[in-house]
């Protein structure tokens, strides 16, 4: 029997292809609007699955990765940026490698991961040596310092004006294919060692430092490899949204991507998949309604600023007081319920078939 099952690279192989053709015509034949939501969703999925590494795995709740994205954002931003644009419409003071260059986005995508990861093991540095909240508070005041650096910088990030002009280089195969990628390894990672000890760590530090867990090491590899996605994830959305701002990853955002995790499930990668999902179409639809409309040529509706935040937050105190481990809980989704259900299907229909 064993001789007529596919083989693990047959199966792979089918898997990336029907992957592959799936991005194609949805690259192709969707509408303009749900593309971009298409694009968002991936790109959320990053941060959410990016940041669970950290705060779901590990049990170390930053709020510093906005100040992640935004580094690796215009680490990537001073080589893919036009060349006129940076010399002759602003003038940024930048070193003549990067002022007279002009990239793709695969090695900014890269470069941008670096300093992200660079500045995630700077952040963890000095933080790790907190605990509960005073370490919350701490990445939180990163952020902030973080973007007020690059409000003040004016002659490199130009300032509050930010940066602009940018080539649209995301897409549905760069998105889609780094989110599949972060899926895959993260699955992978969770069941491996190094993730065995995120995890151990998350659940009880002290017993997992009686295990023979480095704390603090593993604390710095959570931390780099989640700031090296999260800067991805960032690079991708500057160059959807073709802008780059200081306050563009402000706590805002930040906290829509914890919103996602804690309602998909902390610590699961297919609830932060659904968390992302469910935020991105929330935000999303009432965007137009904080903008005010007009219903029927005659009722006028205000503009409702600010109302995405506070129902956000109401979605997430609901959770948190009746469901506080959130949709998937620690779980991820598996396919084998489905597998078993047919299987056992096909053997009650051969069983009953008329011989």
């Amino acid at each position: 029997m064993a001789q007529h099952q596919p083989s693990a690279i047959w199966k792979h192989g089918l898997t990336l292809g029907g992957i592959a053709l799936g991005l194609f015509l949805l690259d192709n034949y969707l509408p303009s609007f749900w593309l971009t939501l298409l694009l968002l969703f991936g790109i959320n999925s990053i941060l959410a699955v990016a940041l669970n590494i950290t705060n779901g795995w590990t049990g170390l709740f930053s709020l510093g990765h906005g100040g992640i994205m935004l580094v690796g954002s215009y680490a990537a931003a001073f080589f893919t940026l036009p060349v006129a644009f940076k010399k002759e419409l602003i003038a940024l003071h930048l070193p003549d490698f990067m002022l007279n260059v002009q990239i793709s986005l695969l090695p900014a995508l890269i470069l941008g991961g670096l300093a992200g990861t660079v500045f995630g093991v700077l952040l963890a540095l000095p933080a790790l040596r907190l605990k509960g909240l005073y370490f919350l508070l701490t990445t939180l005041g990163f952020n902030f310092i973080v973007i007020t650096i690059a409000e003040n910088l004016p002659k490199i990030t130009n300032g509050p004006m930010g940066l602009r002009q940018f080539p649209a280089y995301t897409n549905v195969w760069w998105v889609w294919g780094i989110a599949v990628l972060l899926l895959y390894l993260a699955l992978r990672l969770k069941n491996s060692y190094i993730g065995r000890a995120f995890v151990a760590i998350g659940k009880d530090q002290d017993l997992a430092e009686h295990l023979g867990i480095n704390l603090f090491r593993y604390k710095l590899y959570a931390f780099g490899l989640s700031a090296f996605f999260t800067a991805m994830g960032g690079i991708l959305w500057v160059h959807l949204i073709l802008n780059l701002y200081p306050r563009a990853f402000s706590i805002h955002l930040v906290f829509q991507v914890v919103t996602m995790i804690v309602i998909g499930g902390l610590g699961s990668i297919s609830g932060a998949v659904i968390g992302a999902a469910i935020i991105t179409g929330f935000t999303e639809v009432l965007a137009p309604i904080e903008e005010g409309f007009t219903l029927f040529g005659a009722l006028v509706v205000p503009r409702m600023l600010g109302l995405t935040t506070l129902l956000l937050a109401g979605i997430l105190l609901i959770i948190l007081i009746t469901r506080p481990q959130g949709i998937m809980g620690e779980g991820e989704l598996s396919l084998k319920p489905l597998k078993s259900l047919l299987i056992r299907r096909s053997r009650k229909q051969s069983e009953n078939a008329p011989i």
